[in-house]
């Protein structure tokens, strides 16, 4: 049995990756169809993430790992929480 994977990407990406996969002989269905074999085969991404978090995504990974360490909610509100996602802004 098969099924479909649908994604959304701009057309200007698409354009670049059908031209590349082009190259090397291959469509889009079976080069992301070797994704997923290798997703599979390697339990994980068959590649590294490189990029850098942004300093949002750093502080918010530091606040994350405070409260596991200490157990214990970092909002003493649910307005509180609204805030810290809207850079203080309620």
């Amino acid at each position: 049995m098969e099924t479909t994977i649908r994604s959304r990407v701009d057309d200007e990406l698409k354009n670049q990756f059908e031209t590349i996969l082009q190259d090397c002989g291959l469509t889009v269905s079976t080069a992301l169809r070797l994704f997923a074999e290798n997703v599979v085969r390697n339990e994980g991404l068959p590649f590294e993430i490189t990029r850098k978090p942004s300093a949002r995504l750093r502080e918010s990974m530091r606040q994350a790992e405070a409260i596991i360490a200490n157990e214990r909610p970092a909002f003493n509100n649910v307005d509180e929480l609204i805030m810290s996602m809207n850079n203080g802004k309620p």
